[in-house]
């Protein structure tokens, strides 16, 4: 249970850390290694690393609304 925490709480630093930098324009879902991704596309058009990786890809497509909904918000994210 532990590792899944850390794991929520490093998703959202990463998270966090790419919507501030203000290069982030919105998330996509991919593949890798057999899992499903949910990755940032920045300005330039080029990926992040995967933010969160999934077996399930409604999970991914659920997070990757997510991610996109907070982004598009305008609320800070430290109100998340």
């Amino acid at each position: 249970m532990s590792a899944k925490l850390a794991e929520t709480q490093h998703w959202q630093r990463n998270l966090a850390s790419l919507i501030r930098s203000g290069l982030f324009v919105r998330a996509e879902t991919g593949r890798a290694n057999g899992l499903f991704t949910v990755v940032g596309i920045y300005g330039d058009g080029s990926h992040s690393a995967p933010l969160a990786k999934y077996s399930d890809e409604r999970r991914a497509v659920d997070a990757c609304d997510l991610v996109n909904m907070l982004a598009r918000s305008g609320f800070s994210i430290e109100d998340n």
